[in-house]
């Protein structure tokens, strides 16, 4: 095993893990299946996930006033800390469906447990796609059915593309790490790449690993993570109602067991989590629809972590922002109104902003600098951003991209 990168990365410090392949399946005793049930006009869009030891189980979910009714049924089985199978389909939300809609939610956790022969209480739910349009139940129990049939240890690649929806390629990440000794495997997969503004975007993560770690330390290292990676994106800046992010823990690597955030072992799952988490959320910022420029903000001298990260999601949120860098426009006048409208009290006085490196204001006043450059600084595929708020210590970063004429295209209908 060798040393993870040694970077800060939003405030997460890498050290002992190795990035490995394996995707989702990289843990011991889960597997998969995927299947083109019909739900979409082509391509996969059923996927079945499922550990085959008792699995310790946390999820964080929208915090959308519209959430769909999977989000509901998967609410109230994680709640006892406990779950073993995942069902997603992807090409329809079952959102603002109603009745109807939370029956089929509830009935497509039935099959999936059906299936994988656990309790019903034991069957997470996830669904991502259009909003207001009923699930055709027939195709989606067909293809629930023909996963069951095909579980496997080698369906991880096919699992990440069958929850896709306007992604432009699969998400996943896996990482191997040690705890008392023992291999430790930790692998996801995730999509999004529209309506990305989480808190708790439209994204969906599943995360497994064959720790052994209880659901209450689970469930603080999940949060975590999840706060300082994919509550840090933001493509569009709209909040969906489907997003949700997973994690199983289910015990089969035999490394020793994690009850508290205090317990050794902690720490290092929290990296590696926290690694995995931050990788996919960049990877939907950089497959943002449409965009062409992936945008990386990074805010310090910040008197709280609170501080930074509200300046920072404040500034990947603006559009005039995304706008003047789809258009190489070298515009730090925009980025100061995104910072003064963040909500937070800044003194402009202390704070000073750089665009890939070159200096465009500080101490309260504009900053000469090289025309050429700036103009060469933004053709860039890449651009970063970093601020300054000059008041304390602590830092964030959150990641965006461009918004171009192909996003309003592409989501004009």
């Amino acid at each position: 095993m060798h040393d993870g990168p040694h970077a800060h990365h939003g405030g997460i410090t890498m050290t002992q893990f190795s990035q490995i392949e394996g995707g989702v399946l990289v843990a011991q005793e889960f597997v998969a299946a995927a299947n083109a049930s019909g739900i979409k006009p082509e391509g996969l869009d059923t996927m079945l996930l499922h550990s085959r030891l008792p699995a310790s189980a946390a999820a964080t979910i929208t915090s959308n006033r519209f959430r769909a009714a999977p989000t509901f049924v998967t609410e109230r089985h994680v709640a006892d800390g406990s779950a073993r199978t995942v069902i997603a389909t992807s090409g329809n939300a079952n959102a603002a469906t109603g009745a109807q809609g939370m029956a089929n939610a509830e009935m497509m956790a039935s099959l999936a447990a059906l299936e994988t022969h656990v309790p019903v209480s034991e069957a997470l739910v996830c669904s991502t796609g259009r909003i207001g349009i009923q699930l055709p139940m027939d195709r989606v129990e067909a293809g629930i059915r023909a996963c069951g049939k095909a579980l496997s240890r080698s369906s991880a690649h096919e699992a990440a593309r069958a929850i896709m929806t306007t992604d432009t390629f699969p998400k996943e990440v896996s990482v191997e790490f040690e705890v008392g000794g023992r291999r430790v495997g930790l692998g996801a997969i995730c999509k999004g790449a529209g309506m990305i503004c989480p808190n708790m975007a439209t994204m969906l993560c599943f995360i497994c690993t064959d720790l052994a770690i209880s659901p209450a330390a689970l469930n603080s290292a999940l949060g975590c993570a999840v706060a300082r990676s994919f509550n840090c994106i933001s493509v569009d800046g709209d909040m969906s109602t489907n997003d949700t992010v997973i994690a199983l823990a289910n015990g089969a690597s035999d490394a020793p067991m994690i009850a508290t955030p205090n317990d050794p072992g902690y720490a290092a799952f929290a990296e590696a989590l926290g690694f995995v988490t931050q990788d996919l959320a960049k990877k939907i910022a950089r497959d943002g629809e449409g965009s062409s420029k992936f945008v990386i903000v990074e805010v310090t001298g910040a008197a709280s972590y609170e501080q930074a990260h509200a300046v920072a999601r404040a500034v990947t949120k603006y559009n005039l922002v995304k706008t003047c860098i789809w258009g190489e426009d070298f515009n730090w006048g925009r980025v100061a109104a995104a910072i003064g409208a963040s909500g937070m009290d800044v003194d402009p006085a202390t704070v000073q902003i750089a665009i890939g490196g070159l200096t465009a204001f500080a101490a309260g006043e504009p900053v000469e600098y090289d025309l050429y450059q700036a103009g060469t600084i933004m053709k860039s595929d890449e651009i970063e951003i970093t601020i300054d708020l000059g008041v304390g210590q602590q830092s964030a970063t959150c990641w965006s991209c461009d918004l171009t004429p192909t996003f309003v295209e592409l989501n004009a209908h």
